[in-house]
């Protein structure tokens, strides 16, 4: 990843400093990861789960989980900077690197 792109998540990382940490999915937002019943909810596929604060698993599209504006940005970031780095080096990762804004 070029110097700046590192710059730019980190300091995207910078912003979630100090909160809660817990167990996070990592990818909620694949379908194929949630199973329901009519009285349980479950996520499957942990492969990408790690310790982070537990809005990267709320930044769910058009912002379903409701966060206000501030939180929803700072955590859409942090997750377009984690999405980008952890499979950097191809179209996906770059996609996602582009959408780190400068901070």
């Amino acid at each position: 990843m070029p110097p700046e792109g590192v710059a730019r998540c980190r300091a995207a990382w910078a912003r979630l400093g100090g909160r809660q940490t817990c167990v996070v999915h990592g990818n909620p937002t694949n379908p194929h990861n949630i199973r329901m019943t009519a009285d349980r909810v479950a996520l499957i596929d942990w492969d990408e789960a790690h310790v982070d604060v537990p809005d990267l698993d709320l930044v769910l599209p058009h912002n379903a989980a409701d966060l206000d504006d501030e939180a929803y940005d700072i955590a859409a970031q942090a997750s377009a900077a984690w999405e980008a780095t952890v499979c950097w080096d191809d179209e996906y990762s770059m996609r996602r690197l582009a959408e780190v804004r400068v901070v």
